[in-house]
């Protein structure tokens, strides 16, 4: 008895022979991409870290301490020392509507507070991380010591090795 195949049949082997290119395909590429993250899964620095706490009293300008241990993050605890403490005057921009104008001007008794501090870090394919806990700039955060705390924003990250 001789055996027919049809149209149907070649289309069913073709579907079977793709699957099984598109596994091999899935498991060769997932193989390589481990091969890279251990390569790259990211070497020792140093990272620089600056957060601005904007709009603060003048008590804040005068709590942080160049060499004060303090951990960043409200979750993630990630160690680091203070390196430098500068501020300047807030400032907001005013809009007059009726002359079309605009202006900035300070606030009196509020200041903006830049803590810059550094710690130890994993430069890593996708993130810097901190203690296993990614930072980048622009991230919302809260820098605490035993003796003072606040929520600000990391303005600038810095690495070196």
């Amino acid at each position: 008895m001789k055996a027919k195949f049809n149209i149907m049949d070649l289309l069913i082997i073709l579907a079977v022979v793709l699957v099984i290119a598109a596994a091999g395909y899935f498991f060769i590429s997932s193989t390589a991409a481990d091969t890279d993250a251990e390569k790259a899964s990211g070497q020792n620095v140093k990272a620089t870290v600056e957060v601005e706490f904007a709009k603060e009293d003048e008590f804040l300008t005068e709590l942080p301490q160049v060499g004060d241990s303090v951990t960043i993050g409200v979750k993630e605890k990630m160690p680091a020392v203070v390196t430098d403490v500068h501020y300047e005057n807030a400032k907001i921009t005013a809009f007059d509507v009726v002359q079309g104008s605009a202006s900035t001007e300070e606030i009196p008794g509020q200041y903006d507070v830049y803590v810059v501090m550094e710690a130890d870090a994993v430069d890593g394919k996708d993130a810097v991380t901190i203690n296993n806990s990614p930072i980048r700039v622009g991230d919302a955060t809260a820098v605490r010591t035993r003796n003072w705390a606040s929520y600000g924003y990391v303005t600038r990250l810095e690495i070196s090795e």
